[in-house]
């Protein structure tokens, strides 16, 4: 399978995950935690994701590859890292990009859409997030998670679409 192919996969099954993240988030930054905590939220939400992410892209995205016996564990220990350091840390970043959710808030005034400063900036925050942290996941999976292994059915080289 080519590179092409396998980040199609891999970016439909992150809309899926992103969705499942979203609803997690939302309902913890917008009920539990009043916007109070979105560095907590984001990393709980990132957590439960990745326990979905490693089943479906396993099965899928990689389904060609043999994982060898280390594979669940580099999933496991990156998607831990970014949850407690690299997700935290750039919705950390993110939240001074105030004039940009200000703007948007405008906008979304102007338009009469019925969303809050708060969800604009919260969800702001999330879409960018998950723009880097997806795109870190990519390679980090292809190349070190699901990498080819000697037990590997999957030669990108060697298999055409």
């Amino acid at each position: 399978m080519n590179k092409t192919h396998r980040a199609s996969k891999f970016i439909l099954i992150g809309i899926i995950l992103t969705i499942f993240n979203f609803i997690i988030f939302s309902i913890l930054a917008r009920i539990v935690n009043n916007n109070d905590l979105l560095w907590v939220d984001s990393g709980i939400s990132y957590v439960a994701a990745t326990f979905l992410a490693y089943f479906l892209h396993s099965k899928i995205t990689w389904k060609e590859r043999t994982p060898s016996k280390t594979s669940i564990v580099k999933f496991f220990i990156w998607n831990f890292l970014t949850a407690l350091a690299i997700s935290p840390f750039f919705t950390w970043l993110f939240g001074f990009f105030t004039p940009i959710y200000q703007f948007t808030h405008q906008i979304s005034t102007f338009l009469h859409l019925p969303f809050d400063y708060d969800f604009v900036e919260s969800t702001g925050i999330f879409c960018l997030v998950t723009v880097i942290t997806m795109t870190l996941n990519f390679f980090f999976y292809d190349k070190l998670v699901f990498g080819n292994t000697k037990n590997s059915k999957d030669h990108d080289e060697e298999i055409p679409d």
